[in-house]
């Protein structure tokens, strides 16, 4: 198995619905800094505490497809076999799922049956597999980016990208409709947050080098399939080499937003750290500057981490709702608790720029 997977430790009451309040009976923490209100999110943690279908997964991008529903995409993904006591006796797992939130129902959607699930989406290389990238949309159609991987090796860390493809997917009945390939064997993860502004998309990737990760930006039309454009040193240029990177040290995946005509960048710590990051800019390519903790995942530690925080816009007026995910170097934990391998949610609040 590629990734092992985590246990969570509850430590804070949840938060009503209201937007958060200086005065708060929520768990705070000197790690953070002091004008970020948290909050665990109770009723969104509830949510995403299931015993069929989906059951655990990780990557947990959103996609507010109109008022009343939202498309959720995961990678690798448990679907049911959860005891009584939350433990599981044997498992399945599949490289990635949807699930469509109507209100408060969640509705699992993946490939196969029932019995026998697989992915939603696979790669047309044999013995490859998607993990999915950000996805918006565009005159009622659903695209979202999904990177291939493949793993030689063998190893739980051997996989290594081996394309980008962008597929367009009915949003009504979630059929696959298309899948453009955008690039093989990327050095940039095109795709891993898309941020839609007045005149363009902006595509953000990140370049891996070591332990190093970098963030480079390119812009294109709503629907993703005009020619593409890449910020270079101040500019924007046709050609991709060209592109330089405009901020160092994100996550592999994280999320950009706009409010108010600010523009916001928000990622975990790119080690497995514990630290939620957010940073702001006056303009969609950066700089994004200003870095602050926004929290700190209590999670982490021993055989625990957490990785991959995101923003879930369209949720509270005033409020940040804002996922991450847990995980463990220890395969027995996603045995012994169903619970161990999942998202969880926080919302925050006081986020907005200080003037």
């Amino acid at each position: 198995m590629k990734r092992v997977l985590a246990i969570c430790v509850l430590v804070a009451a949840g938060c009503s619905e209201d937007d958060l309040s200086p005065v708060s009976s929520c768990y705070q923490t000197e790690c953070w800094d002091e004008q970020f209100h948290v909050c665990r999110d109770d009723k969104m943690i509830e949510l995403f505490t299931r015993q069929t279908g989906w059951t655990g997964g990780d990557a947990t991008y959103s996609v507010e497809l109109d008022q009343d529903r939202r498309i959720w995409l995961f990678g690798d993904t448990f679907i049911d076999q959860v005891n009584p006591d939350r433990t599981r006796s044997d498992f399945q797992i599949i490289n990635n799922s949807l699930m469509l939130q109507v209100g408060d129902e969640l509705t699992t959607i993946h490939g196969g049956t029932a019995e026998s699930p697989v992915a939603f989406a696979r790669p047309p290389e044999t013995g490859h597999w998607y993990w999915p990238g950000d996805g918006t949309v565009f005159q009622n159609e659903l695209l979202v980016f999904m990177h291939g991987f493949a793993n030689e090796g063998g190893g739980a860390w051997d996989f290594y990208r081996t394309s980008i493809d962008l597929l367009t997917i009915d949003s009504e009945n979630f059929t696959i409709l298309s899948a453009d390939r955008i690039a093989v064997n990327p050095t940039i993860s095109w795709g891993a947050a898309l941020m839609e502004d007045e005149d363009y998309t902006y595509v953000y990737g990140v370049k891996s080098d070591g332990l190093s990760k970098t963030l480079f930006v390119s812009r294109t039309d709503a629907g993703l399939r005009a020619s593409w454009e890449y910020f270079s040193d101040g500019a924007w240029v046709p050609d991709e080499a060209s592109a330089t990177p405009v901020l160092e040290g994100v996550s592999e995946q994280f999320s950009v937003f706009k409010s108010d005509n600010e523009y916001y960048l928000l990622t975990q710590h790119n080690l497995f750290g514990n630290e939620i990051y957010l940073y702001h800019s006056d303009a969609p390519e950066g700089m994004f500057t200003d870095k602050q903790i926004v929290y700190c995942t209590p999670e982490t530690g021993g055989d625990i981490y957490t990785y991959n925080a995101f923003v879930h816009t369209g949720f509270y007026q005033d409020s940040l709702l804002v996922s991450y995910n847990v995980n463990s170097f220890n395969i027995q934990d996603l045995m012994d608790d169903a619970d161990n391998y999942r998202p969880y949610f926080i919302k925050v609040g006081n986020w907005q720029k200080q003037n």
